[in-house]
């Protein structure tokens, strides 16, 4: 997981959690097979990582992904590409959420009827949970959003930076050492990480920026 100050450094604006509507329109049309590949791509893995969250296996966190794609194929028409309209990301999340359930149903026992059955010592306590409170899937999806663009903005940080910078900005802003810390395991002075957690994290800004327009 990503420190909280490196997520502090990253989450200057909401525009983070943007959706890409031109994407989301691209889609409507079933026969842009590379649209739909772009989709699944770009989505498969919060959708995933949600499930994970909720408390899904490997496998059943890859069923619901199936199933939520399967989902939003067949009632994408019906969605209206629109910011005014309401988030895209909240339509999807509650046809994965929708589908987390299902997996997490089908490990209820049985009853004699042959139906789940409705309360069990076994029961997983995220399906015991009565009406009204069930997961915040709104809060699993942000923090899945931010965890996903944060690895990817370090990843493209790592080759865009030296070395030796992108060392020091990781030990103070990931890892949480202290800048005197930091400074006596790379062999440079205070000063010198101050000016370079500075500098690394204005870089780490502008990729952030380059990677929401992509949300756009």
């Amino acid at each position: 997981m990503c420190g909280q100050k490196l997520r502090r450094t990253m989450t200057t604006t909401e525009e983070t959690m943007r959706t890409s509507w031109t994407l989301v329109a691209r889609v409507k049309n079933r026969e842009d097979q590379d649209s739909w590949r772009e989709f699944y791509d770009f989505y498969r893995g919060l959708i995933a990582g949600v499930a994970r969250r909720a408390g899904l296996t490997e496998s059943e966190a890859e069923d619901a992904v199936q199933e939520t794609m399967l989902s939003v194929s067949r009632s994408i028409q019906q969605f209206v590409a629109s910011p005014e309209r309401g988030s895209f990301r909240a339509w999807l999340l509650k046809l994965a959420g929708w589908r987390i359930q299902d997996q997490l149903r089908k490990r209820l026992p049985l009853e004699a009827g042959g139906s789940p059955a409705t309360s069990s010592s076994t029961t997983p306590t995220i399906e015991r949970a009565p009406d009204g409170n069930e997961p915040d899937w709104a809060g699993l999806c942000d923090a899945e959003w931010r965890e996903r663009l944060a690895r990817q903005a370090l990843r493209e940080l790592r080759v865009k930076v030296k070395a030796e910078h992108y060392q020091v900005f990781y030990l103070v802003a990931v890892e949480g050492k202290s800048v005197s810390e930091a400074a006596g395991m790379v062999g440079r002075s205070k000063a010198q990480v101050y000016l370079i957690r500075h500098r690394v994290a204005k870089t780490l800004r502008a990729i952030v920026k380059r990677l929401e327009k992509r949300l756009e």
